[in-house]
């Protein structure tokens, strides 16, 4: 059993880091390699809108199950 663990990256702080480490790497590359600046740009936002995306949709599909266990505890029809 590990002693340290990482915390989780909510949606918030996934973006923040993501920005930041954008914004360090392609103010390095806009000026040597123009391209590779708008490769790594593409690549990192569709990085972002899938992990995001995936997060979004695991908590409604868990605030959804929420809600139904509340309706069959409370047996509404």
């Amino acid at each position: 059993m590990r002693k340290l663990r990482f915390p989780d990256i909510d949606i918030t702080g996934m973006w923040v880091a993501a920005l930041g480490g954008w914004f360090h790497i392609v103010a390095r590359l806009v000026r040597k390699q123009p391209m590779m600046a708008i490769q790594l740009a593409e690549l990192i936002a569709v990085v972002m809108v899938i992990i995001g995306g995936y997060k979004i949709l695991n908590k409604w599909l868990a605030d959804i199950e929420h809600e139904e266990r509340q309706h069959d505890e409370n047996g509404d029809a």
